[in-house]
């Protein structure tokens, strides 16, 4: 396999792991993932609760806001990561949301809440996407002519 098939398959397999969890975390919000017997949250309320205990002194509009930008946030670079669009630019964004995340999770919660549900990882994955993305083609690109 030559280095850029590699990179391309690293590129790809990041990109879709981290579509995934933002996708199944949106899913859980919206109760999806209780008819399977899954999910941490199943509704919106007791996310916006959540949010709540990142974010203890945001309330009333301000932490409604948070709790649906975050949300929008996470669906949007879910579908951008799903079908490649600009991975600089998509990837950064996805490890500066995943670190503002897990800086929220760390202090409200002690820094072993990001730690185990590895959301600097998350955060590193993305940066890496970001880094390949600079120079893997583009599944819209043509052929030849790298992605920047």
């Amino acid at each position: 396999m030559e280095k850029l098939d590699r990179a391309r398959f690293i590129e790809i397999a990041l990109r879709v792991s981290l579509a995934t969890a933002f996708l199944s975390a949106v899913a859980d919000r919206f109760g999806w993932w209780k008819p399977f017997g899954q999910g941490a949250w199943g509704n919106m309320a007791s996310f916006t609760d959540y949010v709540h205990q990142l974010v203890p002194f945001a309330s009333g509009w301000l932490l409604t806001v948070l709790a649906w930008s975050s949300t929008a946030a996470e669906v949007i670079l879910g579908v951008l990561l799903l079908i490649g669009w600009r991975p600089r630019y998509v990837g950064a964004a996805s490890c500066l949301l995943l670190i503002t995340f897990g800086s929220a999770m760390a202090i409200s919660l002690g820094l072993e809440a990001p730690l185990s549900y590895s959301v600097f990882t998350a955060a590193s994955a993305a940066a890496a996407y970001a880094i390949l993305g600079e120079t893997s083609p583009s599944p819209t690109a043509p052929q030849g002519r790298p992605c920047r």
